[in-house]
């Protein structure tokens, strides 16, 4: 197969692409949209309520012409090879504006360099992987950080603090086995585990033979970058979710641009499927999750003294434990909770606003947290007047706050600080 059968299409996520595919390349499609759509219902995240934050792949047959589909991605960028087909899925808020609020939860910058084969063409995935592996060697070069694990184990010395119970038992029938309890220092961490199960998915990333001879060679570039990293990680168990949790510390602050781009990918999905001769294959990114983490960090460093927004998720639950209420953002005024937010990754124009369901979910939230000002956080542009969409349900004061796409990056960040400050000084 040479380059110039290969069709390459570029798809805005959660935006309708019209294509002509045979019947062959529809049903190997239609096995990806389904192996997905089950890796996906087992993810950890509970939040699969909200349309904004769950990625999928829509693919639906035209019932007037023969030979047409439909195919809608959502809520994610990466690429889709299908036999010579490519398509590449960019953000619905723009390359520029998405790679913006990438850098929000990172301490390096990155760009669109030429150097890094089609990302330069707006392949963000593939930019993000870059960035990652940066960030390891970072890490490798100022020193893989060790910290203490808790181990339980039988020794033939004493170690730790002795189990009497258990260790009186062995002796009695005979066997030397002193039952310890002691800690070591150790890679063995979080943040290290999280690296090194990062590192295993870059580096098992395979080309297609349909992938243009740039893209190709870059991620062999990548994939190769990789397996050299991971030889400093390779004997530390796989990450638990559990571990997603985790954020840097003052001592750790080296790590930053490592971890965002290990959780990224690790959130991420790889598939292939094959049917008949036709091969489809996915590597495709959560996009809320970039865009939560990176809001919620800017808010978190830039806010006045006198305001703190939360480093990460807060949750809490109805008396009897049925219900939990997880906002995006939990804003305080020295120990006082203030103000909760909720991002929405959704564009809002004046043809399409905030739905009710948003506003109806952020006064629930109001009322679990006992406050009586609640701001919804989205995108749009310069037609959207947010200030407009101020409310007053009962005692609680309801604020919409956007990005606006129509600025410069830099400015919409900027802006939109100024929006929450205004609202968190609003009386």
């Amino acid at each position: 197969m040479t380059n110039d059968l290969i069709k390459t299409y570029k798809i805005t996520e959660n935006r309708t692409l019209k294509i002509n595919l045979s019947e062959d390349e529809a049903e190997a499609l239609r096995a990806l949209e389904s192996k997905i759509a089950n890796f996906v219902s087992g993810l950890p995240d509970d939040s699969t309520e909200d349309e904004d934050k769950r990625f999928k792949i829509i693919f639906q047959k035209s019932q007037n012409q023969e030979n047409t589909y439909f195919l809608t991605i959502n809520n994610a960028i990466g690429q889709i090879v299908l036999g010579n087909h490519i398509f590449n899925i960019s953000p619905k808020i723009k390359d520029e504006h998405f790679i913006e609020i990438y850098n929000l939860d990172n301490d390096k910058r990155i760009w669109m360099e030429e150097d890094q084969g089609t990302a330069a063409k707006g392949e963000i995935f593939y930019l993000i992987l870059n960035d990652f592996l940066n960030g390891v060697e970072k890490v490798v070069s100022k020193g893989i950080r060790k910290g203490y694990k808790h181990f339980e184990d039988e020794l033939k010395y004493v170690k730790g603090r002795i189990n009497v119970m258990d260790t009186t038992r062995n002796l009695l029938s005979g066997k030397l086995a002193i039952k310890s309890e002691f800690e070591e220092f150790s890679i063995d961490t979080p943040l290290n585990r999280l690296i090194k199960s990062a590192l295993s998915v870059v580096k098992t990333l395979r080309g297609s033979k349909t992938l243009p001879f740039t893209s190709l060679d870059y991620l062999e570039t990548l994939a190769t970058k990789a397996s050299i990293l991971y030889n400093h990680f390779e004997f530390l168990p796989e990450y638990s979710s559990s571990d997603l949790k985790i954020n840097v510390d003052r001592n750790t602050k080296y790590y930053e641009q490592a971890l965002v781009g290990a959780k990224n990918i690790l959130q991420s999905y790889g598939a292939e499927v094959t049917v008949g001769e036709i091969t489809a294959s996915a590597r495709i990114m959560n996009t809320f999750n970039v865009v939560e983490n990176g809001l919620r960090y800017y808010l978190n460093q830039n806010l006045p003294d006198n305001f703190m927004c939360n480093p990460g998720k807060t949750r809490i639950y109805s008396r009897d434990n049925k219900y939990s209420f997880e906002p995006d953002l939990v804003f305080r005024k020295i120990n006082e909770v203030i103000a909760i937010g909720d991002i929405k990754y959704k564009y809002w124009t004046t043809q399409k606003s905030v739905s009710r369901s948003d506003v109806y979910q952020a006064l629930a939230f109001t009322r679990a947290y006992k406050v009586e000002k609640a701001v919804v956080i989205g995108f749009s542009d310069s037609s959207f007047k947010p200030e407009f969409k101020y409310d007053k349900v009962g005692d609680v004061d309801y604020f919409v706050a956007t990005w606006n796409t129509d600025e410069n990056p830099k400015n919409a960040s900027l802006n939109l600080l100024t929006q929450i400050t205004n609202i968190l000084e609003s009386h």
